[in-house]
């Protein structure tokens, strides 16, 4: 079977360079351009069996774009859901680093095992995301969306190659990550796609 995992268009977070996290941020206008794209692209070239997302409102509304021209209903999990990054959600990346550089060093040296005041692990985020994957594997064997969450996309990629840097594994909005699932073994076939 083959995972496309699509990250949700963009947020007004994002465009800030804010730390989402579990807050509900819907899409901004350039968001639903990169989700229409996306849509458009998947239509086109992928015979899509079922559609995933999270149960926040800025991948719900990627999956429905999508969900509308593939005639597919959306399937909403909350395991799909972007790593909580506790306290530090609403600032912007430079003022984490400014006010929590000591956390940020700990959580960038080890991203894995580091939790902020509040937020997940990595390897936290890749225990519940599995178990959604798993159970959605286990469903089908044809092609799949899942629209998801960037810091989910790096740790699924982190956890099936442990030769992807995931700092420097680019993933950015409306992007998608196309993953091959056979006898238990996930290979990554392209990354970070943006159409």
């Amino acid at each position: 079977m083959k995972l496309i995992l699509l990250r949700h268009g963009e947020t007004e977070w994002n465009s800030l360079r804010r730390y989402q996290g579990h807050t509900d941020i819907p899409l901004n206008d350039t968001g639903r351009e990169q989700a229409q794209k996306a849509a458009e692209y998947l239509l086109k070239h992928e015979d899509l069996e079922a559609i995933y997302c999270s149960d926040l409102s800025r991948t719900r509304e990627t999956a429905q774009i999508s969900a509308d021209k593939i005639k597919r209903p959306v399937h909403i999990d909350a395991r799909l859901r972007e790593a909580s990054f506790g306290i530090w959600e609403g600032m912007s990346f430079s003022d984490v680093y400014k006010h929590h550089s000591q956390e940020f060093n700990s959580w960038y040296q080890d991203i894995w095992k580091y939790k902020m005041p509040g937020g997940e692990t990595f390897t936290e985020v890749w225990e519940r995301v599995s178990l959604a994957v798993r159970d959605i594997t286990r469903q089908h064997h044809g092609t799949v969306l899942v629209v998801t969450h960037g810091g989910v996309i790096k740790a699924f990629l982190g956890q099936i190659d442990s030769s992807v840097d995931i700092w420097k594994t680019a993933i950015d909005p409306g992007s998608m990550t196309f993953i091959q699932y056979s006898q238990g073994i996930y290979t990554t076939l392209d990354t970070g796609l943006v159409v």
